[in-house]
């Protein structure tokens, strides 16, 4: 094909220049002849593997069609970033600009108002994007630089990743940045290389580092007998080291494929990846169960979700504790973290899972999913006991209710006296003598107060009109009283709990958590008592090391209310239902909980539609539901404890059988209280008497 077009271009030249033919005809047959020669040896140089970049102008035209069909028909509008191997395509001769930005006006390189006068791949590839806002940057030994220099996401609209190199390892050091902050996306963003690279060399480049875990990246390898463009893909979380690159289709100019066939979902099957999730024990939400063969048993709202998904995607899971020991770990000096975080920084996890929030400071060093549940922060504190039993005196009736009766007894010892004293003024002597005294006259209202017999009987009308609707009202208040004074004597009435953060803030006592997280958290905190709590924070090793000191009644202890709430009830309540700790009903602010990944990683955006899939369904709600039956089978089916704790849990039956609480000393201590002070009274009393006798 290529001899046929240069003999064309021969007899062209030939027209128009004519010559005498005779006598030169059997030197133009022979130039023919090595001409054809030439071109064939030419030719024959391209199939044994002659650079590409040098290729016939017929192939450049089926990349550069392929390109502006793929742009057009997929990335309308979108900004092509384009990465080149240099010393392949340009000699600039000296130092050259590392990235170069095209817009619609202008074709010069904006950054050095470079302009390329060389005749290339790349300039040739820029030919079919004109007009068309492209960024290039060139694969040198600084480009990581350059990179983290350049915010993608600010000068770019939906960019597609061009890399044009013709031996794939040179962009090696491209895809191996562990550094991505320039464009926290590139592992899933549309990816297209350009490349001459045999299909064991691109095998070779997708068995290195994270370079596998990319979904959307389609390779194009020139084929010039014939002329051709043949499409690979890679297979990510492949578990076979030679199925990882796979051929889509050979393209010749025919209409393009769809966008399906040229970057198809992977992720919809991960053919049974191993994923390593790091996790613990912290109920109600993980349960790790440790079996007699040194295994563990693991069961919880997030373990569910976890082989949930591992059951929709098709990959296999192997919980394990973080690697240091701790729990959720906290930040270090150097930037780096401990525990569960730490795993995920570092990357020896592929997920983490454990009752996590979804907070800002933690997306500086992971990526975390939608939410599959919601939390709600609070503290917990002691419970202060019950009230003194010799208050039960006073619970029957309000403060105002008191000090109603109060004053109408006070009131009605006068009125009543007043009238008896009337009545002896006005005459009438068939009144006793005995109601002459005010003090009888009091004691009389008193014994009626009491719902006592009436020592003495007035004999006028008004008086005992009075005393009768006297002794009624004091009838209805006496049998309110009697009725719930029972009640208190008998239920012990537990001192309200703090159950704000105002209170906690007046009770003076430290509060904090694990790590130094949750401090952060606070000291942004709307509440203005929240922001002040903040300054007495003390972080903790552990949540048993929170929750003691939190006994002992010297600190606050903050966390997830679910936990609280599970964690009370198991350990911190006894055989009689008393619990010694109670989380506060207002709360820091409600959390999202999800899971947690290593940056970067381009399952996020799948696992989130898998995820809100789940929680339409309600499972998270379905897997809380089937947890608390679970551990409610679980105590049930557990024996009594030996010791004194049958010994109670006999006596809390037997008193359930019956039915009957007999009082003891410590409910009826007001009453004792009440007749010592009657004794000490009297005794006052008579030794008043008894002085001012002798004086």
């Amino acid at each position: 094909m290529t001899v046929g077009i240069m003999t064309e271009r021969i007899a062209i030249y030939q027209s128009s220049h004519p010559v005498t033919m005779i006598p030169y005809t059997a030197v133009i047959i022979w130039l023919k002849m090595m001409f054809q020669v030439i071109f064939m040896l030419s030719s024959l140089s391209i199939i044994l593997g002659q650079h590409i970049f040098n290729m016939p102008q017929t192939l450049k035209d089926l990349l550069g069609d392929f390109l502006q069909h793929l742009h057009e028909d997929f990335f309308p509008g979108c900004t092509i970033v384009i990465f080149y191997e240099p010393s392949n395509i340009y000699d600039f001769g000296g130092d050259q600009d590392k990235a170069h930005l095209r817009n619609n006006t202008d074709k010069g390189l904006i950054f050095n108002n470079y302009h390329d006068s060389n005749e290339g791949l790349l300039e040739f590839v820029l030919q079919y994007f004109e007009g068309i806002p492209s960024i290039i940057f060139s694969l040198t030994d600084d480009l990581h630089e350059v990179l983290t220099q350049t915010d993608i996401n600010v000068i770019t609209r939906c960019p597609l990743y061009l890399t044009l190199v013709p031996n794939i390892m040179a962009a090696l050091g491209l895809f191996l940045m562990t550094n991505k902050d320039w464009d926290k996306y590139f592992l899933s963003r549309k990816q297209v290389i350009f490349t001459e690279s045999s299909t064991k060399d691109i095998e070779s480049f997708f068995q290195e580092g994270e370079i596998n875990l990319m979904t959307n990246v389609l390779l194009i390898q020139p084929i010039l007998q014939p002329l051709a463009l043949r499409l690979l893909t890679n297979s990510p979380y492949s578990t076979s080291r030679n199925d990882r690159v796979k051929s889509l289709r050979t393209w010749r100019g025919q209409p393009m494929p769809t966008m399906h066939d040229l970057f198809p979902d992977k992720l919809v099957d991960l053919h049974g990846y191993p994923m390593k999730v790091v996790t613990f024990h912290f109920p109600p939400r993980i349960f790790m169960e440790e079996e007699s063969d040194g295994s563990y048993n693991l069961y919880g709202v997030d373990i569910e979700v976890v082989r949930s998904l591992s059951s929709a995607l098709n990959f296999t899971v192997s919980f394990t504790r973080p690697s240091d020991g701790e729990m959720w770990g906290w930040e270090q000096g150097n930037g780096t973290w401990t525990g569960l975080m730490g795993d995920l920084q570092h990357r020896r996890a592929d997920i983490g899972v454990a009752d996590l929030y979804i907070m800002e400071p933690y997306f500086a060093i992971i990526d975390m999913s939608v939410e599959y549940d919601i939390e709600y922060l609070c503290f917990v504190n002691p419970v202060a006991g019950p009230l003194p039993q010799w208050m039960a005196l006073g619970l029957p009736f309000l403060v105002e209710t008191w000090v109603a009766i109060f004053c109408t007894v006070l009131a009605g010892m006068l009125v009543f006296t007043l009238l008896a004293q009337l009545g002896f003024v006005g005459g009438n002597l068939r009144e006793a003598p005995w109601f002459q005294s005010g003090g009888n006259t009091c004691l009389l209202l008193v014994a009626c107060v009491m719902n006592t017999a009436w020592t003495r009987v007035p004999a006028t009308t008004h008086l005992r009109v009075f005393l009768a609707l006297w002794s009624l009202a004091f009838i209805i208040l006496a049998v309110a009283y009697k009725g719930t004074l029972v009640s208190y004597l008998t239920v012990t009435l537990e001192q309200p709990p703090l159950d704000t953060h105002r209170q906690l803030l007046e009770k003076d006592v430290s509060v904090g958590s694990i790590g130094d997280t949750l401090k952060r958290i606070m000291e942004k905190n709307a509440d203005q008592y929240v922001r002040k709590l903040a300054q007495r924070y003390e972080q903790v090793q552990s949540t048993s090391e929170g929750l003691q000191k939190t006994v002992a009644g010297s600190y606050s202890f903050l966390e997830s209310r679910g936990f609280l709430d599970y964690t009370i009830a198991v350990d911190y309540t006894d055989q009689r239902g008393r619990a010694s700790l109670h989380a506060m009903k207002e709360y820091i602010a409600p959390f999202g909980i999800g899971l947690a990944y290593p940056k970067y990683v381009p399952i996020v955006a799948k696992f989130d539609r898998m995820i809100r899939r789940l929680t339409e369904a309600g499972l998270a709600g379905k897997y809380m539901s089937d947890i608390i039956l679970r551990r409610k089978q679980a105590k049930i089916g557990s024996t009594p404890l030996d010791g004194e704790g049958s010994r109670e849990l006999a006596s809390d039956v037997t008193e359930t059988t019956t039915g009957v609480t007999p009082l003891s000393l410590d409910n009826l201590q007001g009453g004792f209280i009440l007749l010592a002070i009657g004794y000490g009274l009297g005794l006052l009393s008579l030794a008043v008497e008894v002085v001012f006798a002798l004086v």
